[in-house]
């Protein structure tokens, strides 16, 4: 990636998630530029400013559902410019902007008090304890949809000739807060002129984790699923597509599947 240089990309999100009796269809479609800012030497960080320019949830089939997601995208929107800097393996460390995300949130958390008093209140509580720890808040930031695709294998390599593995700690679904550790193989090869990165993987097995999750679910005797494939295709070293499927699933009451495609425009 070229320093200076803006970046556009664009993703689509489709899925479906059931939660009880309820199911519901979801699109997402968003719009992005990053621009490589160079190594905050300092920090011993690669640093990226990142603007979302669009973002439309074009279908959300279930109004409850619908709802949650407008006041949970509302607050996502104080990240809609971020100045971040990274690790080697694509962490987010630091935030450079932070003063103007504090801004931001003191009027997202206004209009969320008018329009959804009672909906918002334990949205806000939660919301207000993450912005008062930073490591939690950089955490959660990592799991916005571009963010967590594009960084998601960042710095990482194979050798062509045998599978690699990495350890990641994921976010669960479902707002249980329960961070899920998965176990991913890796691979690298050259195809046509093109470095592609594959990996597929699943959820390591935790009994602390799963007894969370049993929680959650009200199912003591449920075995939680939580899967994860990609493949990333570079060109100079360059991100030029990348397809993203996430799949979890708690017992018979709770499933969500997620295929995120992202794609270079320009």
């Amino acid at each position: 990636m070229e320093k200076g240089k803006n970046y556009k990309y664009f993703t689509e999100i489709t899925g479906s998630t059931k939660v009880h009796s309820i199911k519901s269809d979801f699109t997402i479609k968003i719009k992005n530029e990053i621009i490589y800012k160079g190594v905050d030497e300092e920090n011993n960080l690669h640093r990226f400013l990142v603007k979302e320019i669009e973002y439309d949830l074009s279908q959300y089939e279930d109004p409850i559902m619908a709802q949650i997601a407008e006041m949970t995208n509302k607050i996502c929107s104080i990240y809609q410019e971020l100045d971040i800097g990274v690790n080697g393996t694509g962490t987010i460390k630091k935030m450079y902007n932070k003063n103007d995300i504090r801004k931001k949130w003191q009027l997202i958390k206004e209009w969320l008090t008018n329009k959804h008093p009672l909906e918002s209140y334990d949205i806000i509580r939660a919301k207000e304890l993450e912005l008062s720890n930073d490591d939690l808040e950089l955490k959660n930031v990592g799991f916005i949809h571009f963010l967590q695709q594009y960084f998601f294998i960042y710095g990482r390599q194979a050798n062509a000739t045998s599978t690699s593995y990495i350890r990641k700690d994921e976010m669960d679904r479902f707002g249980a807060g329960v961070v899920i550790p998965i176990t991913l193989g890796f691979t690298q090869k050259m195809e046509e002129d093109k470095i592609v990165k594959r990996f597929e993987g699943k959820m390591t097995r935790d009994e602390n984790v799963i007894g969370r999750l049993r929680n959650f679910a009200k199912d003591k005797f449920m075995h939680p699923d939580y899967s994860m494939k990609g493949k990333y295709t570079y060109e100079d070293n360059l991100l030029t597509e990348s397809d993203f499927t996430i799949t979890e699933e708690l017992g018979e009451h709770y499933y969500t599947h997620t295929f995120l495609h992202l794609k270079l425009e320009e």
